[in-house]
């Protein structure tokens, strides 16, 4: 019998030949543990990641109002930029946790409604608090109103007062010599073309006058005439109707101030406005006029029609 390592084949119930036939027991797989340090890393790990999440809580914590106030800011400006779009400046606007707070003036119920509905309509709000005032309507103690009747004659006066205050200030001037009117003159045509635009029953006599400096006599009417005349013109030009102007030249013949100092002379020289009441053909023609000077008869009678 042969001892030592070998076995018999047959015995199925253990097939290890031995280390004759190159094979020893089958090992089973060895059961690996974790060494200490690294279990040890593992703990320090898990602490720093819990150190870390509580610093993101804090920050996350501390930086929440201030993002949180920015965009109520952003919101704030959104409904104010809104209330002035909708025609409703005075309303005054706060948000306070996403709740728009309205307060201010508006005049009436509809617009206290109209502004609550903007402010509603913009993204983000939560709710509105309507605090807007609305004062209570006035009741006038006085329900209607009427012009003064005035006597005729003192509505005419008024009227005239109103033409000659226009003509007055600024008054119309001419270059020397001629009847160009100055452009310093086109505001005081504008102004007397809408007062008559504005009275459209009235006519008026246009009068002109000179200083007292002539060469030749009977200059001044003519030259008088020409410029009333042409005052005539600019407001025909202005929409003023024809037979509503009528214009005379009186030359020297009705100063207002002394023809010695240059002061004087400038206020005498100027253009006056009478007011024609119903059948009135204005101021005659001077005097001088009337000597027979056809070029003065004419310039009168031109002017007159």
């Amino acid at each position: 019998m042969v001892t030592g390592g070998l076995r018999d084949p047959r015995d199925r119930r253990n097939r290890d030949f031995g280390p004759a036939f190159g094979m020893g027991r089958r090992r089973q797989p060895a059961r690996h543990s974790l060494p200490i340090d690294l279990i040890g890393g593992r703990s320090t790990w898990i602490a720093a990641a819990l150190v870390v999440a509580v610093f993101l809580v804090i920050a996350m914590g501390s930086s929440g109002p201030t993002e949180d106030g920015a965009t109520e800011q952003d919101l704030l400006a959104t409904v104010q930029g809104s209330m002035v779009q909708a025609g409703l400046p005075t309303v005054k606007v706060r948000v306070v946790d996403w709740t728009v707070i309205l307060e201010g003036r508006v005049a009436t119920a509809e617009l206290k409604e109209a502004a609550e509905r903007v402010a509603f309509a913009q993204a983000d709000v939560i709710s509105v608090q309507n605090r807007l005032y609305v004062p209570p309507p006035v009741v006038d103690s006085v329900v209607t109103t009427t012009a003064p009747d005035l006597p005729a004659a003192l509505a005419d006066l008024v009227l005239q007062s109103r033409l000659s205050a226009m003509a007055a200030h600024q008054p119309i001037q001419f270059q020397s010599g001629g009847d160009r009117i100055t452009l310093e003159s086109v505001p005081t045509l504008d102004r007397l073309a809408a007062f008559l635009a504005f009275e459209p029953a009235i006519r008026v006599q246009i009068i002109g006058h000179t200083d007292s400096d002539e060469k030749v006599p009977g200059d001044n009417l003519r030259l008088s005439a020409i410029r009333a005349e042409a005052v005539r013109t600019q407001l025909l030009a202005r929409g003023v109707e024809p037979d509503r102007l009528v214009t005379l030249g009186l030359g020297h013949t009705d100063p207002i101030a002394d023809n010695i100092t240059k002061a004087g002379k400038a206020a005498n020289r100027r253009i006056e406005f009478l007011l024609l009441r119903e059948g009135e053909v204005g101021l005659p023609a001077p005097a001088e006029a009337g000597g027979g000077d056809p070029a003065v008869v004419d310039a009168a009678g031109a002017g007159s029609g």
